[in-house]
């Protein structure tokens, strides 16, 4: 079973109508969906119930890293004011410029049951490391 991911699909999850973007949309299909099955257990891929749930996390994958490309580019976050009324694109305070939409995160979320056993180790980089007793026994 192979991850589908449609350009139709991926206009959709970003809320794009305009084919102005169809190429980059292409490409980003083409470059990520690879790599997300890459990253998931042989099992999960060899199982016909789960192409519905895996390519609809792999969807909203790709429509993360669209937008965010977006709001990368120039001026697209611009914006200016006129009167108390304010023009223009900006994200939400705080927002995560890398996944500015939490798409990205919702669907690697989706697909965290289903990925390979070295890609779902949980890791301490963003996380504060707790020290116990046991651990300081040895010092």
């Amino acid at each position: 079973m192979a991850i589908v991911v449609t350009r139709e699909a991926v206009k959709r999850t970003a809320a794009v109508s305009s084919s102005a973007y169809d190429g980059q949309i292409d490409a980003l299909i083409a470059e990520l969906t690879p790599v997300i099955a890459y990253t998931l257990s042989p099992d999960a891929l060899a199982d016909s119930t789960l192409e519905a749930v895996l390519s609809r996390a792999a969807t909203e994958i790709i429509a993360g890293e669209f937008l965010a490309q977006r709001l990368r580019e120039q001026g697209a976050t611009e914006a200016f004011e006129a009167g108390g009324v304010r023009v223009g694109e900006t994200p939400q305070t705080r927002a995560n410029l890398s996944d500015p939409y939490g798409l990205m995160q919702r669907g690697w979320a989706q697909l965290a049951p289903f990925l390979k056993p070295i890609y779902a180790q949980s890791s301490t980089r963003n996380r504060e490391r707790q020290v116990t007793e046991q651990t300081l026994s040895g010092w």
